[in-house]
């Protein structure tokens, strides 16, 4: 085990320190190094990909596709399974006290964190709205 460990980690030394791989990174358009194309084909080192998020270029417009287009469903999508956990916690409690307390508690923390998560929602579409306003 220790041998083909070693051999493997050598390996690996041999061929990231040889210098057979070698990587072409994309410069940035527009800098004072690489002025931006004035054609479609007058970019020499192929084409340039469309940013994924649909926000702008700013920090903030980031953060606000982030939030919008990954955490909110995630979330939302977490709630709907624990509520519907809890309910299956109710059902599997056949009446035992214990059991409909411990499903009562889950129900009630997944309703605390779909409230957390729609206040959030919330709070930040009236910060959102409120410096669009001021700008």
């Amino acid at each position: 085990m220790k041998k083909t460990f070693l051999i493997s980690a050598l390996s690996l030394m041999i061929l990231f320190s040889s210098g057979a791989i070698v990587v072409h990174a994309q410069l940035p358009t527009g800098s004072d190094s690489n002025p931006a194309p004035t054609g479609s084909d007058s970019n020499p080192s192929g084409p340039l990909l469309p940013n994924p998020f649909k926000g702008g270029t700013s920090l903030f417009d980031l953060l606000k596709s982030v939030i919008q287009d990954i955490l909110i469903p995630i979330g939302a999508v977490l709630s709907v399974i624990g509520f519907i956990y809890a309910g299956f916690k109710y059902v599997m409690a056949r009446g035992d006290a214990k059991k409909i307390e411990e499903a009562h508690r889950t129900l009630l923390y997944v309703a605390i964190g779909s409230a957390v998560l729609l206040g959030a929602w919330t709070l930040s579409q009236v910060i959102q709205n409120t410096i669009s306003k001021l700008m």
